[in-house]
């Protein structure tokens, strides 16, 4: 269950910390930052700091949850919205990608790697925005935007690898512009999924007639030309 928390409601001085972290952990990670560097930043004493958090790991864990947490508010408030579903997959694509660019790559890899103190964290609170994505698929499912016979594990593992092909370097040498690039994956997911099998048949039926009477066209021709 993803639960959104009001970090707005945070003393002034509690956040201060969490936002001056995330600053510091995004462009330099978390093992190369100090608890002196962060108190310095935030213009906060440490006996401040150790009013809120044990230590860095704990602050860490604190700003993970801020940047989770501000991506599932987005997300939960364009669910809501009244749009079109291959709008709204637009969309995920890019809150996704605004997210990874929030948590900045230092970070990221610091919260890979296994034997990291976040990794096991980390692992859990990206399969609860797992299990969110799959109830949104499963909606639009039920709705026949999506094709009975998708399972929903193939569906978010589809969504999640075009989410990162977003920024892959090829895709942006082809189309440097990114709301195009997202428009374009979203299309593809969207039109991928949205077919029925039905309209899929009849659209291979329709082909092979026309290149059954293509065939004889081409196969009378010759003949035709012989007689005469």
């Amino acid at each position: 269950m993803v639960t959104i928390i009001d970090f707005q409601s945070l003393p002034k001085k509690h956040l201060q910390l969490i936002e001056s972290a995330q600053d510091l952990f995004c462009n330099h990670g978390v093992r190369r930052v100090t608890i002196e560097e962060i108190c310095r930043t935030a213009n906060i004493s440490k006996m401040t700091f150790y009013k809120y958090f044990s230590d860095k790991w704990d602050i860490a864990r604190a700003v993970l949850d801020y940047l989770i947490n501000a991506g599932l508010t987005m997300y939960c408030e364009l669910i809501k919205e009244p749009i079109p579903f291959a709008q709204k997959v637009e969309r995920i694509l890019m809150i996704s990608t605004s997210r990874v660019h929030a948590i900045g790559s230092a970070f990221l890899d610091d919260l890979m790697k296994p034997d990291s103190p976040l990794h096991a964290y980390f692992m859990e609170q990206q399969k609860k925005v797992s299990e969110l994505s799959i109830e949104f698929l499963q909606s639009a499912q039920k709705e026949g935007l999506i094709h009975k016979n998708i399972q929903m594990p193939v569906a978010l593992f589809m969504l999640t690898r075009l989410s990162e092909l977003l920024n892959h370097p090829e895709f942006i040498q082809i189309m440097p512009d990114i709301e195009q690039r997202t428009a374009e994956i979203a299309t593809l997911f969207f039109y991928g999924f949205s077919r029925t099998p039905v309209q899929t048949d009849l659209a291979a039926c329709n082909d092979r007639s026309v290149y059954s009477e293509q065939k004889k066209s081409n196969t009378t021709l010759p003949s035709e030309i012989t007689r005469e």
